[in-house]
């Protein structure tokens, strides 16, 4: 591999030969050379420097080559393939030199003087002046031509090295940009397969948690025909079972129940029925579900509201079970003879109030909060809560049952009707569950 083969696959590209603008500033250069040409250098009357292609850059002091097309085919020749030439041409004479930066030819450049030239001058080498015989002097015009290439390496050689440092950064910065592409079309791949995924998951646990509450119904159903006797007549031990039965049985129901509702909520299939209606009716459905864990667990149950308080607008079988796992939270997560409170007031949905038509500040929702007198749970976990199978203790999984999932639903529930859910709590003190639900319009 030669040297340019290896430029080429260093930076990517057939051709990163630098161009003399990149390197030098034309007025630049010609603020350093001319001191050269005028002081240093008085025999000299001009110089010109072309790039690599033949195609004047810049014309430094006062030089009579004005039309440089004019000058013979082994000068052109050299200007455009590189090389040295020595010619004469209308009483001056001119040297042809090469100009590099690093191993790379960027250009020519042509110094002129005044004199006369014989015929044998004029297609000339230079390398026959190069190399002179050991008692020949150098000619003067290729002594100012030997200092003055010297002088022009120098400033292209520093122009070189920016250059190089430059397209340095250029490619490590395209580099950098290529692999931050690909990455980051990895990383949308990765999402979207992991999207995928989780939408089949979530298919597959609707799936089968709609197949699971079939057979599961028919197990309940049958379990409560036999605890209560109506299949006939049981011993009390046989009793026992059978109401064993029928309480694991509604147990695993109301989780496949929360399994499908958050399914339902991830995929986007659940639908709300909206209709006014009253509060209290909801609130006493819910405590009747939950009695009979209360009465297990001896934990009373109040209830607290206002006779006064508007009816609401929203799905009256999801709110009943916002608050059946609420309440069923603060039953398991009591102590003995304790109570469980609900309560409803009329309060502003996190926003201002507006006025009404008599200047008097109206809420817009009502808050309903649902407190225990429970263990309390600590602040910095308040937050997380919410969040689907995230539980406060995982102790309390296998102690109290549960799948983590009954606030998360809370929260989905009650946001898809407008409100808003949030908790308060204190350590052994208690915990205070708040939501808003919209009224309805008077």
């Amino acid at each position: 591999m030669n040297g340019n083969e290896a430029k080429v696959e260093a930076f990517g590209a057939p051709d990163r030969r630098p161009p003399l603008e990149r390197l030098v500033r034309r007025d630049d250069l010609d603020r350093t050379l001319t001191p050269f040409l005028g002081e240093l250098f008085g025999g000299i009357d001009g110089m010109a420097v072309f790039d690599h292609e033949g195609v004047l850059f810049v014309q430094v002091g006062a030089s009579p080559m004005q039309h440089w097309e004019q000058l013979p085919p082994e000068a052109l020749a050299a200007l455009r393939r590189g090389g040295s030439r020595k010619f004469g041409l209308g009483g001056h004479k001119y040297v042809v030199r090469p100009c590099f930066a690093g191993a790379d030819r960027v250009g020519s450049f042509v110094v002129s003087m005044p004199g006369a030239s014989s015929d044998s001058e004029t297609s000339e080498p230079s390398g026959a002046h190069d190399n002179p015989k050991p008692d020949a002097e150098p000619s003067p015009l290729l002594v100012v031509t030997d200092a003055l290439s010297g002088v022009l390496g120098a400033v292209l050689q520093a122009g070189f090295a920016t250059w190089v440092t430059s397209e340095m950064h250029l490619a490590a910065s395209e580099s950098n940009h290529r692999a931050l592409q690909q990455r980051n079309a990895e990383l949308e791949r990765a999402v979207a397969h992991l999207r995928e995924v989780d939408q089949l998951k979530s298919n597959f646990l609707a799936t089968v948690s709609h197949e699971l509450r079939t057979p599961l119904t028919s197990i309940i159903g049958f379990s409560e025909m036999l605890a209560k006797g109506i299949a006939g007549p049981l011993n009390e031990e046989q009793t026992e079972y059978a109401n064993t039965i029928l309480e694991r049985g509604e147990e695993l129901l109301r989780l496949i129940t929360q399994v499908l509702e958050m399914s339902k909520m991830e995929v986007g299939t659940m639908r709300l029925s909206l209709a006014s209606v009253d509060l209290a009716d909801i609130v006493g459905r819910a405590f009747s579900a939950a009695s009979i864990s209360a009465d297990r667990a001896r934990v009373h149950l109040v209830q607290e509201l206002d006779s006064e308080i508007p009816r609401v607008v929203v799905d009256a079988d999801k709110i009943q079970q916002v608050l059946i796992n609420l309440i069923s939270n603060a039953i398991k997560f009591n102590r003995p003879d304790g109570c469980v409170i609900v309560r409803a007031e009329l309060a502003p949905m996190r926003r201002p109030f507006e006025e009404d038509f008599f200047g008097e500040e109206t809420a817009d929702a009502l808050r309903v909060t649902v407190s225990d007198t429970g263990i309390g749970i600590p602040e910095d976990q308040l937050s997380r809560i919410f969040d689907a199978f995230y539980q406060v203790d995982s102790t309390s999984t296998r102690q109290h049952g549960g799948a983590g999932l009954g606030l998360s639903i809370v929260r989905k529930l009650i946001e898809a009707h407008g409100g808003e859910a949030w908790a308060e709590s204190i350590i052994g003190a208690g915990t205070t569950f708040h939501f808003t639900l919209p009224i309805a319009d008077a």
